[in-house]
């Protein structure tokens, strides 16, 4: 009883950290091979946060297959699924696992979709379900019914009292880089911010995005999201950084969230990503592993740290589509696995350590 309670507190403590908003604020970092490789071969909904040059990077295919990490210990913590070339993709991936086995290395994937499912379980992988991604599909959506009553009353009161939403594009000015500095800095208050799978706030990091603003009547910014794309002609887009102020109107960010998918589905975008919901729709089969029964109860009670119940539920009153999202690893204890996520996520790197990393992408080179 004593293991299980202690699982159920870091199962949730894992998922606050790793899914809450954040990362250092001062990257000096140059994103152009990232930058290059997405445009490409187009991306997914998590490789904005390459951007972050918080990772490093295997290529693999002659530099057409990349796979995102971060080394703690023996272990290669990977986020996400491989991007690049969509031919070579397995033998990219193929390749990744010779690499760690040369290194005497173990990689762990976090956020990994049921793409790669069979090749895991084959290697002597476990499964986690960690949550679901939520997605809008841009083609069938539409604000009218009931459903989206509320939505349509709250455009309308935002808009006759003077409030506007409006994208801008990179290059941004100094000015509007300083705004959009303040509201993040007011918005983090005296928390710290994360890295490798949340996203964070720098000058270099967000002007790698279009970015949606919300004004008051005033013209002063009240709140602004991040929106990365995955660079396939319109495909994919995703409401990423979300920063808001303190004073902020209540449904500020349903009037942020709406006014962005319908804008996107104005522009011809197919799908627009609203990222994961810890532990949505985990443990609920019958032959579901008691992990992730565990991690139920942890859904259905929620704790002071984090709602997962109430994000689920925020995500539903837009989503049309759910991903499952997955924790793939060896055969070890699944809590010593969370516990170095929890760290990997929350250490900012030292100067040497950023300096390594440029590096590292600069030259297209591995560990």
């Amino acid at each position: 009883m004593f293991i299980a309670i202690v699982i159920i507190f870091t199962i949730m403590v894992v998922i606050t950290f790793l899914l809450t908003n954040s990362l250092k604020k001062d990257h000096h970092k140059n994103g152009s091979f990232t930058s290059s490789f997405i445009k490409r071969f187009g991306g997914n909904t998590l490789s904005h946060l390459l951007f972050l040059e918080d990772k490093q990077l295997f290529l693999a295919q002659g530099d057409s297959v990349l796979i995102s990490y971060k080394q703690m210990g023996k272990k290669l913590f990977v986020l996400g699924d491989p991007i690049g070339d969509e031919d070579k993709l397995d033998d990219g991936l193929e390749e990744f696992f010779d690499f760690a086995l040369k290194h005497r290395m173990t990689p762990i994937f976090y956020q990994a979709s049921e793409q790669y499912s069979l090749n895991y379980l084959k290697r002597g992988y476990r499964l986690f379900k960690i949550g679901e991604e939520a997605k809008v599909d841009l083609n069938t959506f539409a604000i009218e019914g009931k459903k989206f009553s509320n939505m349509r009353n709250i455009r309308n009161k935002f808009s006759k009292e003077g409030y506007r939403f409006s994208v801008v594009h990179p290059p941004f000015r100094k000015e509007l880089l300083e705004e959009l500095r303040f509201v993040s800095d007011e918005w983090l208050s005296d928390r710290k911010e994360k890295g490798f799978s949340v996203s964070s706030f720098s000058e270099e990091y967000i002007a790698h995005f279009s970015v949606a603003l919300f004004r008051d009547s005033d013209g002063s910014l009240l709140a602004f999201a991040s929106l990365p794309s995955d660079y396939q002609q319109k495909q994919t887009i995703s409401i990423d950084l979300m920063r808001y102020r303190k004073h902020s109107p209540r449904a500020t960010m349903d009037m942020v969230f709406i006014s962005t998918i319908l804008w996107a589905k104005e522009k011809g975008y197919s799908v627009c990503g609203l990222g994961m919901s810890p532990l949505s729709n985990v443990g609920i089969d019958p032959g579901s592993p008691y992990q992730e029964k565990l991690a139920r109860y942890a859904f259905l009670n929620g704790c002071k740290y984090y709602n997962f119940k109430g994000l689920r539920k925020y995500k539903g009153k837009f989503a049309t589509n759910w991903t499952p999202r997955y924790l793939v690893y060896k055969k070890s204890v699944l809590v010593i696995i969370i516990i170095q996520l929890i760290i990997i996520v929350r250490k900012v790197p030292k100067q040497n350590e950023l300096i390594f990393l440029r590096k590292l992408t600069r030259d297209k080179q591995v560990i």
